[in-house]
């Protein structure tokens, strides 16, 4: 069995990225660097050693995830980097001569949900008014995937099982 990547959800920008801060993200994309290579990220032992995965979308309002740039478990650190660095007001970039055209007044809220291509992982990742948080969505056991049975009812017998006649004493 194949397990494909798939995600929903996004982050919602409040107020949407302008075109500086979008250009921004998408030149780090574009880049295949790691987040470490960025003016704020070089020498930041904190910043995760990742690629940027978080896509703005055209108009700058929201983020999502794009799966094929990097792996899901890296969800959770870069988008607390994005935020930290670059978004919220006191962000580590303010004032960097790189990032002359940023605001730093952005709200990052969302929710994205998914795993990665062959990933048995479900990852949850939620923001809330730029506080960053993420676990993993717990599997059922191996067994119970496996054997997909139906749920007994009372009796001992399956759900779907019609009894035509009742069983004599």
């Amino acid at each position: 069995m194949t397990l494909e990547s798939r995600f929903i959800g996004c982050i919602r920008i409040q107020p949407a990225l302008n075109d500086a801060e979008c250009d921004f993200l998408l030149d780090v994309l574009d880049s295949d660097g790691t987040l470490r290579g960025t003016p704020t990220g070089r020498g930041d032992q904190d910043v995760p050693f990742a690629r940027l995965a978080w896509e703005p979308c055209p108009e700058g309002c929201c983020l999502q995830w794009n799966p094929s740039l990097e792996d899901p478990k890296w969800m959770v650190e870069s988008l607390r980097f994005v935020v930290d660095h670059l978004l919220r007001p006191g962000a580590k970039g303010e004032g960097h001569p790189r990032l002359a055209g940023f605001t730093f007044d952005h709200r990052a809220s969302g929710v994205v949900v998914g795993r990665g291509l062959g990933d048995r992982t479900t990852r949850l990742l939620t923001a809330e008014a730029n506080e960053v948080t993420g676990a993993v969505v717990p599997t059922p056991c191996e067994e119970v995937s496996a054997t997909h049975q139906p749920a007994r009812s009372h009796g001992g017998r399956f759900d779907n099982v019609i009894e035509f006649r009742p069983r004599r004493a």
